[in-house]
Formats: C-alpha cells, structure tokens, sequence
C-alpha cells in the first residue's frame, strides 16, 4: 500500500496540474481539489487502519471437520471426541483418527494379537517387515502385555486438504488399503511357511545318501 500511495498521489497531481495551466483565466476548479483531497485522505486512513488492524494469520485448517464430512459422504457415521480425534467403523472394522494441520493419522487398533512364545513368531514378523515394505500403512507390534500377548496395530499418516476435490474416494482408498495390507501379512505368512516347510521336507540327515546317488 505505501508503494501506491506516492504514485497515485503524483497521477492526480498531474491531473489537477493539468486541468489548472488549461484553466488559468478561468476561476478554479474547488471540486478537482476536493476530490483529489479526499482520494489521498481515504488512502491514508486505509494505510492507518491496515496498520492499526493487521490481517489476522491463516485460520487453523479444519482437517477434523473435513474428515467428518469426508466420512459422512461414504455413508459412515463418525464419531468426534472430546479429546479431538475421531471414531468410525468402516466395512465392520473400527478406525481411529487423529489430526494436526492438514495431517490425518488413521489407526487400526487391535485387529489381531498372537502369544510372545508362539513358535511360529518368527516367521509373523518377517511377514509384517514384507507388508511394512511394499504397503501404505504400517503395521505396529507392541511390546507383550501383562498376559504375554503382542497386539496388532495399522496406521497411516495421510494429508487432507480442502481445496482437494477428490477427498471422498481418497479417504476410501486408505481405508480399504488397511484391509490389503492384513491380506498381505497373511499372504506373506502363508507363503513363507510354505517355503521353510519345503525346504525342512528336502533337508537330508548328515551321511544320508539316496539309492539314486550310489549308481
């Protein structure tokens, strides 16, 4: 604003300069002087109030309420919590979200627990580090409760912006990718079995030989 004031100042200046070489044997022109006064005067409270009142920061983005809106739209019936995050059950399973910025962290808690002596752990945390590496969302192992067992835990940090007009079917690609990624912890599992129990069936006792080899 201060960087127009002097231009526009000299614009009317020159104007009223001007109007008062082609008018010199008339009288003035008080209605030129008038409005040249008031422009400049209205300039200057306009200056003295963006001073005195300055623009307020960006407001706080509403990422809670568009995920409200969002979830609504999949025909979801979302719960806000005094705490503010949110609740909502999607496709039978119950997701947990919380917010800063334009950030959303969606969590899956719970969806599975296994004995921190199972044998077969292992091999359940090779196929998590295999699903953690090829999936958007991670799957978190705590530590054994009092009762000795490791819960199961998804979560996905994702950014959710207003001016997006794909929100709607984004947010259900997340959701769905929560259940691609137990299917894939489970694939892997699967698979990995597979392959430890073939190599244990080909595994020979030392000194064994087969009739094929003494040919």
């Amino acid at each position: 604003m201060e960087s127009l004031i002097p231009i526009i100042g000299v614009v009317f200046f020159l104007a009223y300069l001007a109007n008062k070489l082609n008018k010199k044997d008339e009288e003035p022109d008080d209605s030129i002087n008038r409005q040249y006064d008031e422009v400049v005067a209205d300039m200057f409270n306009t200056q003295k109030n963006e001073e005195m009142n300055p623009q307020d920061e960006d407001p706080k983005p509403d990422t809670l309420g568009l995920m409200f809106r969002t979830l609504s739209s999949l025909g979801c019936q979302p719960t806000a919590n005094e705490d503010g995050t949110l609740s909502v059950q999607y496709q039978g399973e119950n997701f947990h979200m919380e917010f800063g910025g334009l950030y959303a962290r969606v969590w899956d808690p719970m969806w599975a627990g296994v004995k921190a002596d199972d044998p077969d752990m292992p091999k359940i945390r090779e196929a998590v580090n295999a699903a953690n590496f090829s999936f958007g969302p991670t799957v978190v192992m705590t530590k054994p409760d009092d009762e000795g067992v490791i819960s199961f835990h998804s979560r996905r940090d994702i950014m959710l912006h207003p001016a997006c007009p794909d929100n709607v079917p984004f947010v259900k690609a997340v959701l769905d990718s929560f259940f691609d990624m137990k299917e894939q912890v489970r694939s892997n599992y699967h698979q990995i079995y597979v392959e430890q129990m073939e190599a244990k069936n080909n595994r020979r006792p030392v000194g064994f030989t087969s009739d094929n080899q003494n040919k």
